[in-house]
């Protein structure tokens, strides 16, 4: 509970220097914003997160005890970030991002294979449409083949 506390205080004393940078930038209005529009509501959202934290923390919450260090799902985690840059160009966006989701879901949150596998593919290929169709981010392919204008 204090943990909460002073977590959501270090929230908000971080929201205060990060909201006056934003709003020198220039928040222009909601029809035209300006560049510090996202980053001011970015802002908001940990000082009031923050706030909720300090005024009402979580008295159910308990960290977890005896169940081991937590440092073998963080290297497998950063492995996997590496593997993923190092992996984009020569494998594709779709293919990286599948594999990377799956080992995270599978060895670093723990969970089932099915659940593991169907969350990975069915993200990496809404987040790939969502990219290459509506964004026209233009994302490495590599092995998989993609019909001609893809």
């Amino acid at each position: 509970m204090l943990l909460d506390r002073v977590l959501g205080l270090g929230a908000v004393l971080l929201a205060v220097p990060l909201g006056l940078a934003s709003w020198g930038f220039g928040l222009g209005s909601p029809r035209s914003p300006g560049p510090g529009f996202w980053p001011f509501l970015v802002t908001l959202s940990i000082a009031a997160l923050g706030a909720a934290l300090v005024l009402r923390p979580d008295r159910a919450f308990r960290a977890p005890g005896g169940t081991g260090s937590r440092w073998g799902s963080l290297g497998i985690a950063l492995a996997t970030l590496g593997f993923f840059v190092l992996a984009l160009e020569p494998l594709g966006y779709p293919v990286t991002t599948g594999l990377l989701l799956l080992v995270q879901f599978r060895w670093v949150e723990g969970r089932p294979w099915r659940t593991s596998l169907l969350a990975a593919v069915l993200a990496a290929a809404v987040s790939f449409v969502l990219f290459r169709l509506v964004l026209h981010v233009p994302l490495p392919t590599g092995v998989l083949p993609l019909p001609r204008g893809w």
